[in-house]
Order: C-alpha cells, then sequence, then structure tokens
C-alpha cells in the first residue's frame, strides 16, 4: 500500500478504534440507562428493560415433558422437550413454511387458526397418547419475536408487526389468547403457559444445560450477537420500582429482557462516525437501535460498504474498475444491504499471498474484481470495524456481571455469560476480542471470580419450553 493510501486508511480505521477509557465511562453509562429504564415507561432516550415475569433460573433438575412454538419470521418451528433433571433434555421438531398469503392481506383468525393445526399436527405425529380425552394438558411455551406489550407469564399484546407481516386486525390483539382460542377449537390438549423472548429463552436454556458443581459458574446473562443483538438477565425486586413486585410472593426478582440495542439512543457515548449516520439514515428506525446498529452482522457489511464508498468517491480506490467498467461499480458493491458479515469472516483472516482468497471471495460475492492494493485496504478496514463490534459488545455483558456481583456475594463461583448468534460463534476472533474488552473493563475488580462466555443453544425451543415449566 502507497504511502498516502496507508494514510488516509489508517485515518478511517482510527475513527472505529475503542480506547480502554471509552470502554469504562459506556460501561458506566450502561448500567445508568438500566436503573433508568427499570424505573420509567419505554422511552427513545434509555433502553425498555422489560420485565418477562420469568421469576426463576432453571437449576437442572427440572423435569417434564414441555412443548415450545416459535413464530420468529417465515417459519412457525414447534417443539417437544423432555427435560430429564439432570442439566440434559430430548427433543423432537417439526418446521413448517408460513404461507405468505398469511403474512399479508389476511387476518390474524386465519394465521392463528394454522399456527394451531401445526401445533395439533405435531402431537398427531409424535405425542399421540397426550390426544386421548382426560391426558395430561401439555404446556407450551410460545416464542413470539415481535414487539409485544408483556403483561403477565401468559398474556402479551401485539404493537406492531415487522418482519414482512402485515396483519393490521392482530394489533392490540392478545396473541396467547389467540393462539389458545384457536388449539381450544381444534380440542388439542395444549395450554399456552408462557410467552417467551428468544434473548429470555438462552439464558434459561443455558443455566438448565450449566451443571455449576461441575463447572464452577453460576449463568448470569443470556445474549444474543447475531443479525440483531440484545441480553437477559435475573434482577431483584427492588431494583425494578416500575413493577408491584407485591404480587410476586416468595420470589426474590425478575427476569429482564433489557432491549439494549437501544443503549444511548441520544448518542451521548456511543462512537458516531459519518459512516454510522449514513446507515441509521438507510434504515426503517432512524434515531433508534444505534447500539445494534454498531454492532451486529446485519450492519457489519453495510458499515464496510459505505466506508469504501467514501474511499472511492475520494479517488483512492476503484478508480481504474470504474473506468474500465464506462463509469459504474458492481450492483452488489453499489447496492445497500448486499454485503453480509460472513464475507467479512473470510475477509478477517485472510493470510494468503497476496490476499488471493480475498481476491476469490470479492469476486465470487460481489462480482468485485480488486488490486493486492485495494484488498489490503478492505482488510484493515474490516479488522477495524469488527474490533469496533467486539469492543462495543463487551460493555452490555461487564455493566450486567457488575450489577448483579452483590446478588452472589456468597457464592464462589464464576460468571457465566450464555451467548448465541451467528456473529459471537463464527465470526474469527470476535468471541475472544469481547472477553479482552470484559478484562479491560474488570467488572469484578476486588473478586477472585472470573467471566466465561459460554454458546448457548436453542433459546427459542429449549428456552420457551422452561418458561413453560416455571408456569403454575
Amino acid at each position: 500500500m502507497n504511502s498516502q493510501l496507508k494514510e488516509v486508511v489508517d485515518k478511517v480505521a482510527a475513527e472505529y478504534s475503542i480506547s480502554n477509557e471509552f470502554l469504562i465511562k459506556a460501561t458506566d453509562k450502561f448500567e445508568e440507562s438500566m436503573d433508568q429504564g427499570l424505573k420509567s415507561s419505554p422511552a427513545r432516550e434509555y433502553m425498555p428493560m422489560i420485565p418477562t415475569f420469568v421469576t426463576d433460573i432453571p437449576t437442572g433438575k427440572e423435569r417434564g415433558l414441555f412443548l415450545a412454538g416459535d413464530l420468529g419470521g417465515t417459519n412457525f418451528r414447534v417443539c417437544s422437550i423432555y427435560l430429564n433433571g439432570d442439566h440434559s433434555f430430548d427433543l423432537k421438531q417439526s418446521k413448517f413454511k408460513i404461507p405468505l398469503d398469511l403474512m399479508t392481506n389476511s387476518t390474524a383468525e386465519d394465521l392463528f387458526s394454522y399456527l394451531a393445526t401445526k401445533v395439533d399436527a405435531f402431537l398427531d405425529e409424535h405425542h399421540k397418547e397426550f390426544r386421548a380425552e382426560g391426558s395430561e394438558i401439555l404446556k407450551l411455551g410460545f416464542t413470539f419475536s415481535f414487539p409485544v406489550n408483556q403483561t403477565a407469564l401468559n398474556k402479551g399484546t401485539l404493537i406492531r408487526w415487522t418482519k414482512g407481516f402485515d396483519l393490521p386486525d392482530c394489533v392490540d390483539k392478545d396473541v396467547v389468547e389467540l393462539l389458545q382460542t384457536h388449539l381450544d377449537n381444534l380440542k388439542a390438549n395444549v395450554k399456552v403457559a408462557a410467552l417467551a423472548n428468544d434473548t429470555v429463552g438462552t439464558l434459561l436454556s443455558r443455566a438448565y444445560s450449566n451443571n455449576s458443581s461441575q463447572s464452577k459458574t453460576n449463568t448470569i446473562v443470556g445474549a444474543i450477537f447475531g443479525t440483531g443483538t440484545n441480553g437477559a438477565y435475573f434482577e431483584t425486586f427492588d431494583k425494578i420500582p416500575k413493577l408491584d413486585s407485591s404480587k410476586f410472593k416468595d420470589k426474590t426478582g425478575m427476569v429482564i429482557n433489557t432491549e439494549w440495542g437501544s443503549f444511548d439512543n441520544t448518542l451521548e457515548i456511543l462512537p458516531s462516525t459519518r459512516y454510522d449516520k449514513i446507515i441509521d439514515a438507510q434504515t426503517s428506525n432512524p434515531g433508534y437501535h444505534l447500539f445494534e446498529k454498531r454492532i451486529s452482522g446485519m450492519f457489519l457489511g453495510e458499515l464496510l460498504r459505505v466506508t469504501l464508498i467514501d474511499l472511492f468517491e475520494q479517488n483512492h480506490i476503484f478508480v481504474e474498475l470504474f473506468k474500465s467498467r464506462g463509469g459504474t461499480l458492481p450492483h452488489r458493491l453499489a447496492e445497500p444491504w448486499l454485503l453480509d458479515a460472513e464475507v467479512l469472516s473470510y475477509l478477517q483472516i485472510d493470510d494468503s499471498t497476496d490476499l488471493k482468497m480475498s481476491e476469490l471471495i470479492l469476486q465470487n460475492h460481489l462480482r468485485l474484481p480488486t488490486t493486492k492494493e485495494e484488498r489490503l485496504v478492505i482488510q484493515t478496514l474490516t479488522k477495524a470495524i469488527a474490533h469496533r463490534a467486539a469492543y462495543l459488545s463487551a460493555v452490555p455483558l461487564a455493566a450486567i456481571a457488575r450489577r448483579v456481583a452483590e446478588q452472589y456475594k456468597d457464592d464462589e463461583n464464576d460468571f457465566e455469560f450464555g451467548l448465541d448468534g451467528s456473529v459471537i460463534e463464527f465470526y474469527p476472533g470476535f468471541k475472544d476480542s469481547v472477553l479482552e474488552a470484559i478484562n479491560i473493563i474488570n467488572p469484578l475488580k476486588g473478586s477472585n471470580k472470573k467471566i466465561h462466555l459460554s454458546i448457548a443453544k436453542d433459546g427459542s425451543g429449549v428456552g420457551a419450553a422452561l418458561c413453560a415449566s416455571t408456569a403454575l
């Protein structure tokens, strides 16, 4: 890379850098925002901190057969989970595609009737013994991955649709009641016992699987770092002023769904480059989920793309390519949202001669021919963007570890975070960088406890079943 270009690229990469001092300040700010959300109704300025009405963390001794229904987007998954009471479980599942004509221009009744028939068909196939009259009623945890106003473990009204659904008559209706009504119409022996959230489910499923007596760790956080990001943890009632805890006799607290993608929407502390501003303006919710827009898989590729376009517009890269194509760039580089984070993961670790692997990847995925110098630029920026994302991802984890330390002051076990999502699981070096940043923040200063990051699987299935298991 020639010295002039290197200077320009280093300057851009520096815009994505995160200092140790920033990590500590951001962790303080995150905890402040948690307090705000726990005492106030949701507002743009702070995280929603939603009570989930789950008042127990699994011990791994839970037993029994439970169902889970997961409407996460264009598929509906039905599972049965037998909890063996020894941190293990047996799972059966079926997946059903949601017909497009039920996603729009249809009704809530038609959609939920379809979902109920699939639960009923699943019972026919896998659990006929529960079809007999007088047989035990099966509890179902319903993971409904859309914005919901939840008022009890088994009550929640739809706020709005996302992910391509648009059934206006469903808004403000209780989705648990809708599913239960249609299950009852089919005489299915099923009670929808819990409305679950995939992040809460991640916490519960990891806590169930974690044998604390062997691992010497307590699972304190469930978090997702994938297409989006979010986290959940157990909070004591004295720190949730917005909740009337008198209804929860003999319970000490509740799992909180932080919705931390909305941390610092006012940008008091989060880094904000010109590239972040371009991306925010391109989204359907400008000014919201600004933390998520800096760290999640959906946005990493777009951050790289707009940064490369900026360097191109300054005549630093792709100049000859532009001329040779008669004044155009390849469509997949020119158009927003077509550069996937998976591509970045390959660019990140390329150590081949002249970055030949990157040359093939860019050609195959973006139809983008590159020079060796351009590939060096792309890799430098890829690493800077991913490093910032990983360091920012450490902030909520460290803040929660520090916050809950008091709950475990008489317990010598280390802390474990249960993590799910493609970025944390598959992006090269991401998990290690998150842990590195947590250690810089040092949230358990003065304690001998360590923090461990573990991959947690299937929060929307096993986790939803565990939600149902907590219902009376």
